[in-house]
């Protein structure tokens, strides 16, 4: 019975802060923005995962490092009725977009993201999605790679 109780408590010890990593405040604000049409999440590498929905279900995942996203370039294209996210620099593929109907995986420079039905201007999607880059750009900058090691 010990045993079980102490295996149970270090089971919810690790996985308490795994947890604490998939969901921060700012993504639980962009969640609710988008209403389910797109839901956003941290991974255990600390990498934005975007996941799409359509009438049929998922349709798209996009995956990239928070850091890697310029808060500068995010913006609303009335073209594309779409939230534009794009990289840190201006030539690199940051984004991993696996799109599920056709199979297919590729590199992207940008990310567009449908404009929530309440949100007629994206300017508030856009002040959240700013607003979680920055705070996980801080986080980031205050935790040490794990490819560094003391001597």
């Amino acid at each position: 019975m010990v045993h079980r109780i102490t295996l149970t408590l270090l089971l919810l010890a690790l996985l308490a802060p795994q947890a604490a990593w998939s969901q921060t405040a700012e993504l639980e604000a962009l969640n609710t923005l988008f209403s389910g049409s797109v839901v956003m999440k941290l991974d255990r590498k600390q990498q934005l995962v975007i996941d799409l929905y359509d009438a049929s279900g998922r349709f798209r995942q996009d995956v990239v490092a928070a850091s890697s996203v310029d808060p500068a370039t995010i913006h609303f294209s009335a073209d594309e009725d779409a939230i534009i996210l794009g990289c840190v620099s201006a030539d690199a593929r940051c984004f991993r977009k696996e799109l599920f109907k056709s199979n297919s995986v590729r590199m992207t420079g940008r990310c567009n993201l449908p404009r929530p039905l309440e949100d007629a201007d994206g300017s508030a999607t856009i002040e959240a999605l700013r607003a979680f880059i920055g705070a996980h750009a801080a986080t980031a900058a205050e935790t040490r790679s794990s490819g560094q090691r003391m001597k």
